[in-house]
């Protein structure tokens, strides 16, 4: 089986771990015997223009390459309107580019099956380019999409023909399924199919063994996220404050990632007293950051919205108690009071005293640790590309059954 994965995030020179779980499960479809494609759709702007913005400017140079693994990952350049204008426009130079780099291919590729990730701008543009390979596919959402797109007119109507268009519509979490059912109840309910991302084990384990950890109170809490408002690391460093407040100690709280926040919650930590004990390590490599949560006690990522959260799970994976919030993808991955603590989303008092219950003894989030490693060891790769790959081969046989019914249908009319 051949899969054409269209994506408009994989990891690249320039950012090698934007996307990172497209690969994982690009990767992980390998393994289990598929041959896959990756067309990472990255937005063009005259360099004029992009040379104004890091994020853009960053992409003027992608050369196409290939994985150790076997994946070819090529990259698709399309005309790029920003903040949704003109996105008719935009959504055609994206389907035009992406059927002119797969005739442009040396051997004409046909493929079984397409895998797209995300709606905006790759999944709305893919019912184009399925009718024209004459190729059913997947869609696969990872994130809430931007209001602006899905409640207007044409938005959502482009939208709508992704869905009704899709062999499946495939989400990460529940959050997402409420989402789709929220603005489109009439497509949606009742035909998505839920699958979570995975965790690789054997990498985390190699970061645990060698990140020098040793048992001892639970005193240093660490947070890797991109540094957006909904993350809730203002409310992580509240609540530290809190605990000074009531006498408890605590020695170190790291934050790896960056954003546009960083430099608010930097200015925060200093007014609330506590940036001699707080860390913002910036964006890091992956098993870095696999390796400042090993190090660390406990993990706390208070986000109100979150569709999944490979990060709760890369936590518990490395042995560390997690706190999360209900409602949110962590609540999918994370037993509450076994696995780790779910709060309420921008409830102070309720993050508080999670963090109190795991800084005040060891014993208890030691506990919740090794019961969380237990439930990480549920979401493997494997797993996924199994899931995947059933729904992969259901959709080939639904064709084909298609397909032998419009030649049969043929032949009594001739």
């Amino acid at each position: 089986m051949h899969v054409l994965i269209v994506t408009p995030v994989y990891p690249h020179p320039a950012s090698p771990t934007e996307g990172l779980f497209n690969q994982q499960h690009a990767q992980s479809l390998v393994r289990a015997g598929v041959k896959a494609t990756v067309l990472v759709c990255k937005p063009w702007l005259p360099a004029v223009v992009a040379n104004r913005w890091e994020r853009y400017r960053a992409l003027t140079c992608l050369d196409d390459f290939e994985e150790p693994e076997g994946v070819r990952v090529m990259f698709v350049r399309y005309l790029h309107i920003p903040r949704y204008r003109l996105y008719p426009l935009t959504l055609a130079s994206c389907s035009r580019s992406i059927l002119g780099k797969i005739r442009a291919m040396t051997s004409q590729a046909l493929f079984d099956v397409i895998q797209v990730h995300s709606s905006w701008p790759v999944g709305m543009a893919t019912p184009i380019v399925a009718d024209a390979l004459r190729c059913p596919f997947v869609i696969t959402m990872h994130i809430e999409d931007d209001v602006r797109l899905v409640s207007r007119q044409t938005g959502s109507a482009l939208y709508k023909r992704m869905l009704e268009k899709a062999s499946a519509v495939v989400v990460v979490g529940r959050p997402l399924e409420r989402f789709l059912q929220q603005w489109f109840l009439d497509v949606a309910n009742g035909q998505l199919r839920i699958i979570p991302n995975g965790v690789d084990l054997k990498m985390i384990q190699e970061v645990v063994e060698t990140s020098g950890k040793k048992g001892g109170a639970a005193k240093h809490i660490v947070s890797v996220a991109n540094l957006w408002p909904t993350k809730g690391i203002d409310a992580n460093l509240r609540a530290l404050k809190e605990l000074n407040r009531l006498g408890m100690r605590w020695d170190s709280y790291t934050v790896v990632g960056d954003g546009p926040e960083r430099r608010r919650l930097e200015k925060l930590a200093r007014e609330l007293d506590i940036a001699d004990k707080v860390q913002f390590k910036g964006r890091l490599s992956h098993r870095d950051a696999l390796s400042e949560i090993a190090r660390a006690d406990i993990f706390s990522l208070p986000s109100w919205q979150e569709a999944f959260g490979v990060a709760y799970l890369e936590a518990m994976a490395c042995g560390k108690p997690v706190i999360g919030c209900y409602g949110q993808g962590a609540e999918d991955i994370v037993r509450h009071g076994i696995d780790g603590l779910l709060v309420k989303c921008g409830d102070l008092e309720d993050l508080t005293s999670a963090m109190k219950q795991l800084v005040g003894s060891s014993e208890y989030s030691c506990r919740l640790g090794e019961s969380a490693m237990s439930r990480a060891r549920e979401f493997t790769w494997e797993r996924n590309s199994k899931e995947y790959l059933k729904v992969y081969q259901d959709i080939c046989s639904q064709s084909a059954d298609s397909s032998r019914s419009r030649n049969g249908q043929r032949a009594l009319q001739q």
